[in-house]
């Protein structure tokens, strides 16, 4: 038995200990190949999990509670309520690889009871973070309206009073009501969360990518024997769309599709390569609605009239897959007291096990992937680092920059990898001549907001000594807390100290940006002048002239599939609207528009206990007469059983509209493009097909760089039980091994489920 550098699987063992759940798939699979046909392109019908799959009464107009939050609405207690579940769990989860069933982990989840003061006091201090310091506030009442959008007015005063209005069957729906409330505002920087009830990931063992062929819109399986590549028609795509419809991921329905689909992104463990991640549709925090998902395989077009499988339809083969449950716990519980204790209380730990789906690189152009590639040669890399990889295409000017993220991994505690990564980048593109530019953002997240600049700097040295523009809301506490950090000394770092007047290019030094407050057109309430970040020294240090550009505006092109958010979204907007970079979307829903940023927001805070301090300090300097009944009751507190809040607390402007806040303004990209299966899985030919679509076939002799990027297909014997298969180790099933495949493993190219847990 071989393992190829090209299979995609999903792992989860936990520091090598083997998955149970494994044999079962691959017996399953096992049982299709005996029936002795290849499976070349399964098509497949999907269903929603059971026919109670969304409320008799729903209609298309019911946008507030919808998929998840109908479940959250149903009564959800244990089958048995006097069973320690959690105790089940732990036990479960030692003895075998750290997975748990659905049943379990649910009945564990919400065995706690309900407890009215947790409700108020929680929503009092949601309530008071948000009235007082979220920017969206007021237009998420009323948003303006989006095209291709599911974005609906969210009125968070009364939304949190009928929250502490209802009474919930245990103490997990109520703080699952709450984070389903926050995710309608469609802003990723503002969510809520309780610690307590994200210690199990559920998932599938079979996730999905769309593409677009055939001329029609299709689904197909990314995991669970891939080579195979199983079909799903339409129903999917429609079942799909409607589950990524209540997810907070973006305002465009069509990157919420992508994001509910596999994708490739960069992780934070340090890695310099992309790996594919389970989509949000196949890994959830929340818990399930059924505890399968039903699939009907459609095998007619690969069944010769005599097969027969026992049925009165012989060409559709039934497949119920299980939810299971990966326990990410960090510290060890052994019942639902010590689980309590961990995870649900005060001052309880906030992080948890990050769960990695790996995969060998992509980009495979071997043999066996001639199908895909079709001859098409992979690119050349000319430079690759834990931030970002610089590539050469075949006309020999067109290079690749593709950003992965722009958060600190754990390896670089410094944060000093990021601006060698670029400036390595630049000069190996410069040194073989590149005249065109492909800067690739795909599932990039954002993070630091120097280096964002950092790479406006580089692109273009000439940039102004501003280029984001905030403003802040300006409410009581607002004001009260800048008059403080400004008229009072202070023995803490205040929030709205180190911000910048754009028009003199000095720091703030005194409250009057904040106070009497201005009015922005179309929104109510108060908000600060305009004001933008400190300097990045980093940053001063290449600025330079407009003849310094590496690359002219026109020979540029952005692309994504949407879900460049934060500092991504930002730059993506500096590049478009400051100097005219075009750009390219692609995937979503096919013959529809789709954005190419999400969620630029401004900056982020969280309610956590530095926050609390750092707020109730500075508002104890004020005097006595200032700290009114009225405003103490606005000031946040900490909020209980481990319960977690970010929100957005300052606005980025738009560059080409100044007046408008860029969050809510929806810029569609100029260039549209589906993926197919090519282009999923190589991005090489991806990139090709980008550069075609935007600059054409040009006159220039295609350079092979099959010599210096084309790689054979490696093998790695399986002799032991654990194999480091490039930069992760894989662990072979014995079970899997003992399959009676031999003969047909030759054709199909089976390939092993295995789990591996990344622990970031």
């Amino acid at each position: 038995m071989t393992l190829h550098t090209h299979s995609t699987n999903i792992f989860n063992s936990n520091h090598g200990r083997r998955s149970k759940s494994v044999p079962r798939i691959v017996c399953f699979f096992a049982v299709l190949l005996q029936f002795h046909f290849t499976l070349t392109s399964l098509t497949l019908a999907a269903r929603g999990p059971g026919p109670n799959r969304l409320p008799p009464d729903y209609t298309e107009s019911d946008s507030d509670w919808l998929w998840d939050s109908w479940l959250q609405k149903q009564p959800s207690q244990p089958d048995t309520v006097d069973v320690d579940y959690c105790a089940q769990a732990a036990e479960i989860s030692e003895n075998g690889n750290g997975i748990v069933s659905y049943a379990i982990a649910k009945g564990c989840y919400e065995q706690f009871p309900f407890n009215p003061r947790i409700r108020d006091d929680t929503i009092d201090s949601v309530k008071a973070n948000l009235e007082s310091f979220y920017v969206f506030y007021d237009i998420s009442r009323s948003p303006p309206p989006m095209e291709n959008s599911d974005l609906y007015p969210v009125d968070l005063t009364a939304s949190l009073a009928s929250l502490r209005n209802n009474t919930y069957s245990n103490d997990y729906s109520f703080h699952a009501n709450l984070t389903h409330m926050i995710s309608q505002l469609q802003d990723p920087h503002t969510s809520y969360k309780n610690m307590c009830y994200q210690q199990f990931l559920f998932i599938q063992p079979l996730s999905t990518y769309g593409v677009y062929e055939n001329d029609r819109q299709q689904v197909k399986v990314a995991t669970v024997l891939n080579k195979l590549d199983p079909q799903v028609v339409n129903s999917l795509v429609d079942f799909i769309s409607e589950y990524a419809r209540t997810k907070s991921y973006s305002k465009d329905r069509g990157v919420r599709l992508n994001k509910a689909f596999t994708y490739l992104a960069r992780d934070k463990t340090g890695s310099s390569f992309d790996s594919y991640s389970l989509g949000t549709f196949a890994q959830r925090t929340t818990i399930p609605v059924n505890p399968t998902i039903e699939y009907k395989i459609d095998c007619s077009a690969k069944l010769g009239p005599d097969f027969s499988n026992g049925t009165s339809d012989p060409s559709i083969i039934t497949l119920n897959l299980a939810w299971s449950a990966l326990d990410a716990t960090m510290v060890p519980y052994t019942d639902g007291a010590s689980y309590k204790q961990q995870f649900c209380s005060d001052n309880s730990i906030q992080t948890v096990k990050k769960f990695v789906l790996d995969t060998a690189s992509p980009d495979d152009f071997s043999t066996g992937m001639a199908h895909l590639h079709g001859g098409r040669k992979k690119s050349r890399e000319l430079y690759r680092g834990p931030y970002a990889s610089f590539h050469l295409l075949g006309d020999g000017v067109t290079a690749v920059f593709r950003l992965g993220t722009e958060s600190p991994n754990k390896l670089d505690a410094k944060h000093e990898g990021f601006y060698t990564n670029i400036d390595q980048g630049f000069a190996n593109m410069e040194a073989v001549g590149a005249k065109k530019l492909i800067i690739d953002l795909q599932n990039n997240a954002g993070g630091i907001i120097c280096w964002g600049r950092y790479v406006l700097q580089t692109l273009f040295p000439q940039t102004v000594d501003a280029p984001y523009i905030y403003n802040l809301r300006a409410s009581r506490l607002a004001q009260a807390l800048a008059q403080a950090t400004f008229t009072y000394d202070q023995a803490i770092n205040s929030p709205y100290e180190g911000l910048v007047d754009p028009e003199t290019g000095y720091e703030v030094d005194d409250d009057s940006w904040m106070i009497p407050g201005v009015p922005l057109p179309g929104r109510d309430g108060a908000f600060s002048k305009k004001v933008t970040d400190r300097y990045c020294p980093v940053v001063e240090e290449i600025r330079g002239d407009e003849s310094d550009a590496m690359f002219k505006p026109q020979d540029i092109v952005i692309l994504t599939n949407g879900f460049c958010g934060s500092t991504c979204a930002v730059l993506a907007l500096q590049l478009h609207e400051r100097y005219g970079v075009r750009t390219m979307a692609i995937g979503g829903h096919h013959g529809q528009s789709m954005t190419f940023t999400s969620f630029p927001g401004g900056a982020v805070q969280a309610n956590n206990t530095q926050w609390v301090h750092r707020v109730r300090t500075l508002f104890a300097t004020l005097p006595a007469s200032m700290r009114t009944k009225a405003l103490k009751s606005s000031v946040p507190n900490q909020l209980p059983a481990n319960g977690q809040l970010a929100f957005t607390f300052r606005e980025v402007m738009s560059a080409s509209h100044p007046e408008q806040v860029s969050e809510y303004m929806r810029i569609p990209s100029e260039f549209r493009m589906d993926y197919t299966s090519a282009r999923f899985w190589m991005p090489s030919i991806l990139w090709e097909d980008v550069r075609k679509e935007v600059w054409g076939d040009q006159d220039i002799a295609m350079v092979d760089n099959e010599s210096d990027a084309q790689e054979d297909d490696e093998e790695y014997e399986v002799e032991d039980e654990i194999y480091d298969v490039g930069a992760a180790s894989v662990l072979i099933e014995d079970d899997a091994v003992d399959l009676q495949l031999d003969g047909i493993a030759t054709e199909a190219d089976r390939e092993d489920l295995e789990w591996l847990q990344q622990q970031e």
